[in-house]
């Protein structure tokens, strides 16, 4: 079997894996049964193993997810007990305790996170492009999908690259992430009701300039849609803080200026100190939710034959955090399913 990657940008990863925290996660914030939980946990020990083989740059810096206020410690707990029910290594952290690890902070409870780290999502994506590529398969850049059409045992695709050519597969698997809603509307012969709208929420990330007390990932507690504006770490030590949650109609990376106020406040709740002259933009990226501004969190969709019907079709769609840290592990249950 040879393996065919249609790209339509000039580079892979471009849509949604290059524009995320890079944070190896530990798979304490999703409900016990779901493949967000599953695939979280065990994409993390596969993929640190995997950063470990192909010399990915990577660190297992941990994390602190912190309540800056007493109301908020319940909430805390919830988390960990959570995070322990799924089996993630978590400890609880008293006011004294997370005081003297970050006396510059204001918080008031934390739950510390050892599994948690960062990994150079460029250089991830290079090491799967080289895998395909040693094993015979092609990666076509600049390569649009038109259509496919399933005819007895193959499905004919369309693809354009400056012209229209067709492949014959087997097998089909779409995992166009931003664009998976569109594109599962142009699979025949695949009943919409399995195709799943995607809304785009938007996330800005700020860079700091200055000195820091970071020393680790510092998150403050999540909500439905967000891990909060928490402190991410680039592979050079850089910080940045973000993303928060914009609702956009359309995929767009122009950088909103104007939220640094938002942000400025937001971090001032834990970190009173910081210099908000030494906070600069830095990049966007667009998260495909499979839930709107008024739902609860969804679940990653993955529907195979067995759900939909259509023999040698398998649908990814709202595959957004904890993708990158799943990734390994879902490549290995698609791989299952064909």
């Amino acid at each position: 079997m040879s393996v065919v990657v249609i790209e339509k940008e000039s580079r892979a990863g471009e849509g949604i894996s290059s524009r995320n925290s890079g944070v190896i996660h530990a798979g304490m914030y999703y409900p016990n049964k779901s493949l967000k939980t599953q695939f979280c946990i065990s994409g993390n020990a596969l993929l640190y193993k995997y950063a470990e083989l192909k010399n990915i740059n990577h660190r297992k810096i941990g994390k602190y997810i912190i309540a800056t206020e007493e109301h908020e410690l319940g909430k805390l707990k919830n988390i960990y007990d959570r995070g322990i029910k799924n089996g993630v290594s978590l400890k609880l952290c008293s006011k004294d305790k997370i005081q003297s690890i970050y006396p510059d902070l204001k918080v008031e409870g934390a739950v510390h996170s050892p599994e948690t780290g960062i990994i150079d999502v460029p250089e991830l994506i290079t090491a799967l492009e080289g895998d395909i590529q040693h094993n015979q398969g092609v990666v076509s850049l600049n390569t649009s999908f038109i259509s496919a059409k399933k005819s007895e045992n193959n499905f004919e695709i369309i693809c354009n690259d400056g012209n229209n050519f067709s492949i014959n597969a087997k097998i089909l698997v779409n995992s166009s992430g931003l664009h998976s809603d569109i594109i599962s509307k142009k699979i025949q012969p695949l009943d919409q009701k399995y195709n799943s709208p995607i809304y785009y929420a938007k996330g800005h990330y700020f860079k700091y300039s200055g000195p820091h007390p970071f020393h680790s990932l510092v998150y403050p507690l999540a909500s439905e849609f967000s891990s909060g504006l928490h402190v991410g770490f680039d592979m050079g030590g850089q910080i940045r803080f973000g993303p928060d949650v914009t609702w956009v109609n359309v995929i767009d990376f122009s950088f909103d200026e104007s939220l640094k106020d938002y942000f400025i406040n937001s971090i001032h709740n834990y970190w009173p100190d910081m210099d908000p002259d030494k906070l600069q933009p830095d990049y966007v990226g667009i998260r495909p939710k499979l839930q709107n501004s008024n739902e609860k969190m969804k679940d990653f969709s993955i529907l195979g034959a067995q759900d939909h019907g259509v023999d040698g079709l398998i649908n990814l769609q709202g595959i957004e955090s904890p993708g990158v840290t799943s990734c390994l592990a879902i490549g290995q249950y698609v791989a299952e399913l064909v």
